[in-house]
């Protein structure tokens, strides 16, 4: 008996010492956290939406993270190419991406990726803003009436583009058009990129594009319904989806996005992110991006935003139904 319990101390003290020294190891790397620079991946090309809200963030969140930080672009798959590399990285904390609501809750509902709601640490999200559906200035149609006569007239003709499908830009462009009934008499034109889009737009190779505020005031665009629950303060004369006879659930959709990190992140090191990023959200110059931007700030913190986003993950299943993908 005695032979016996010396032997089951030595092994209590054992695994003692391992879970302290692994408590300790997981202690010293978020103490030392970060020792190089960290990269925010924007899934799309640079020149879209998302691209410029998270340079608009990111030198805010160096000086909050006290490190270097750098903004890289990976294109492609509607945003699941970044997302799928991102998924297999290493839980560190150097690697995050800036992940929209689209990438992260719809793509991997309707295409075989692989990712899942499981695959990340939420870190935080920063913006939600309503889309609209913009034509060129000085493009014929003045209002969604204009549209829907001009297309029954000649199904077939007019061609609306997308950053990809599935993407947040198509759910817009399907919202409106499936909501007025038109969808099957136009053409479809998806890109890599809300980026590449908009210079087809304004060539004229496409009619109608779909983004939020933030990309439509980068040219001479003119929104013709927005999909928000009411007008917008910027845009007093767009009418709401609702209004123009777009019917819920298609009649409001928002662009929220954050920053994610693989799963299995330290909680140290998700503690650090958490707050580097609530500093950067609230910084003078970040604010000042935003209101010039027209972007709406929507800060959660990683545990309220890790709810968030599991719960989008279910309810966005609705709207995947509804537009038919």
């Amino acid at each position: 008996m005695r032979f016996l319990w010396e032997e089951d101390m030595k092994l209590s003290t054992l695994t003692s010492a391992m879970f302290g020294a692994a408590f300790a190891a997981s202690a010293a790397v978020a103490d030392g956290f970060p020792e190089r620079p960290i990269n925010l991946i924007a899934p799309f090309n640079a020149g879209g939406g998302t691209d410029l809200l998270l340079r608009g963030l990111a030198p805010h969140f160096a000086e909050a993270i006290g490190s270097d930080v750098f903004v890289s672009n990976m294109a492609g798959g509607s945003g699941t190419v970044a997302a799928s590399a991102l998924q297999g990285q290493r839980p560190d904390g150097y690697q995050m991406a800036y992940m929209s609501v689209t990438v992260s809750t719809i793509q991997p509902q309707i295409k075989n990726v692989p990712y899942g709601v499981d695959s990340w640490t939420p870190i935080c999200s920063v913006a939600a803003s309503p889309t609209m559906l913009f034509v060129t200035a000085d493009s014929p149609f003045q209002s969604m009436e204009d549209v829907v006569s001009a297309v029954k007239a000649e199904p077939g003709k007019y061609v609306y583009g997308s950053s990809g499908p599935g993407a947040i830009t198509h759910l817009t462009m399907v919202s409106a058009f499936a909501g007025l009934g038109i969808i099957d008499d136009m053409k479809h034109l998806p890109f890599q990129g809300s980026g590449p889009a908009i210079k087809e737009l304004t060539a004229g190779n496409i009619q109608f594009f779909g983004d939020t505020e933030i990309l439509m005031k980068r040219g001479d665009f003119r929104p013709l319904v927005v999909f928000n629950s009411e007008r917008v303060e910027g845009f007093p004369d767009v009418p709401t989806a609702t209004e123009v006879g777009i019917a819920a659930p298609l009649n409001e959709l928002y662009l929220w996005g954050g920053l994610f990190a693989p799963a299995g992140l330290e909680p140290d090191v998700t503690a650090k992110l958490e707050a580097a990023c609530e500093g950067a959200v609230a910084s003078d110059g970040f604010q000042e991006f935003a209101a010039n931007s027209g972007t709406v700030i929507n800060y959660r913190g990683a545990e309220e935003f890790d709810a968030f986003f599991r719960a989008q993950y279910e309810s966005n299943a609705a709207l995947i139904e509804a537009a038919g993908l």
